[in-house]
Order: structure tokens, then C-alpha cells, then sequence
């Protein structure tokens, strides 16, 4: 992930990033390896989703937030949100971890009855 920010610069963070995350990962003391983590659950949401992530979905309309207690949660956007809607995803249970080297996240979908995300 190094790289790819390092040559990507802003517009790679910004096509993939949105800015509450880039500021997020910056103001860590190693900002690669937080941003590594939310592109791999970013991934992880996508192919949970059963989306292509090189077809047409923006990287950015699946953010990383924070809740008050640190905990990772996904905010959706845009068409991934209607996405989301139409396989019925209730909820969105995210974990992330990362080393110096390595990153991953996994990602599992609720389904519910009411068809509309919790956001």
C-alpha cells in the first residue's frame, strides 16, 4: 500500500479514500498500514456483496467510520447503499486487523426483512 500511495499520490486517495478516511489515516504514525486495512474492507464488503470490484462501483461509496468507541463500522454510499438494499443487507459487521507487512479485514452481511441498510 506503500506504493500505490506513494505513486497514486492524492488522486489515488481520492478515488478510493474519502477524505474523513484519508484524515483518519494520516494522523496515524503509520498511515499506510490503516489505509491498507480499509482497502482490504472495502474488498471484503464488495465481494460480500457479490459485486465486482473492477466493474463500475466506486471504492469510495464503501467508507470505513469509526463509532465513538473505536470500533470499525461500513457507511455505504451511493449505488453501492441501492446494492446493498436489493440483497436485502441489514447490517454490516466488519473487522480489520493489520501488522507492519500484512492487512485484512473480513465482512458479514445481516440479512433483514425490511430490505433497507442500517446505516
Amino acid at each position: 500500500m506503500e506504493t500505490e500511495l506513494r505513486e497514486g499520490g492524492a488522486s489515488f486517495r481520492a478515488a478510493v479514500f474519502t477524505p474523513a478516511e484519508v484524515a483518519y489515516c494520516e494522523a496515524k504514525r503509520y498511515p499506510a498500514r490503516h489505509f491498507a486495512a480499509r482497502f482490504a474492507a472495502k474488498e471484503a464488503v464488495l465481494k460480500a456483496l457479490g459485486a465486482d470490484p473492477n466493474h463500475g462501483r466506486a471504492w469510495a461509496e464503501i467508507e470505513v467510520c469509526n463509532r465513538a468507541s473505536g470500533e470499525p463500522r461500513v457507511c455505504l454510499h451511493g449505488a453501492t447503499v441501492r446494492l446493498a438494499n436489493a440483497r436485502r443487507v441489514g447490517a454490516i459487521f466488519l473487522s480489520l486487523s493489520h501488522t507492519a507487512t500484512l492487512a485484512a479485514a473480513t465482512a458479514v452481511l445481516e440479512s433483514t426483512d425490511a430490505g433497507e441498510v442500517n446505516r
